[in-house]
This record gives C-alpha cells, structure tokens and sequence, in this order.
C-alpha cells in the first residue's frame, strides 16, 4: 500500500483509538504520534485526510481543542467495561485479557452514521 494511503488509515485509527468529545487531538498532536521511522506526517497531511475522511462519511467532528471521533462509546466507557472485565470472577487472567480486547475492539469500531 501506498504511503499517503497508509497515513489516511492510521489517522483515521487515530482519531478512533486516542480521541472522542472530551478526548480531542490538534492536528500536530495527531502529526507527531504518527511521525516515526516509517511514516512522516506533517499537520497539513493530517488536515487533507481529516477533511477526506470527514467526505467519506466518518464521523470525525471539529471542537475549540481539536478532532475527535464522535463514537458511541467514550474512552470512560471503553476503560470501565475493560476494569468490569477484570474485576469479575470466574475466569482466568489469560481469559480476561483476551475477552477485554475483543471487547474493546468492538467497542471502539461503532462508528455512527
């Protein structure tokens, strides 16, 4: 895959993972966590794939602290569904660990149209 191609996804994973209304992320912010060996990524890119992705339908919305993914769930809810996961018995470590990621994958995929 083509990098300006890959970039339009991790920003997108972006802004899925690490971002929702009380969570949002500046352009930079975004720009820098994305920069690595790699990839480069400056706020402009990060600017061209918001807008495109924001044409394709995602729901990415703009507030006075940046771009966050207006997901059903937050990233409170995310972490106390994950913390009720671990605190309930009947399961092993190892059983917990992999309910809670398949949990939480779920979790931070429902994208609202």
């Amino acid at each position: 895959m083509q990098p300006k191609k890959q970039l339009i996804l991790l920003v997108l994973n972006e802004l899925n993972i690490n971002s929702d209304e009380n969570h949002p992320l500046t352009q930079t912010q975004i720009a820098r966590n994305l920069s690595g060996e790699k990839y480069t990524c400056d706020r402009k890119t990060v600017c061209r794939n918001i807008k495109f992705l924001q044409e394709m339908g995602y729901p990415i919305k703009k507030s006075k602290k940046g771009f966050y993914f207006d997901k059903v769930f937050s990233v409170e809810d995310i972490s106390f569904v994950k913390a009720a996961i671990f605190s309930a018995e009947g399961k092993s470590d190892s059983d917990k660990s992999e309910i809670a990621r398949k949990v939480v994958d779920v979790l931070t995929k429902q994208y609202r149209r």
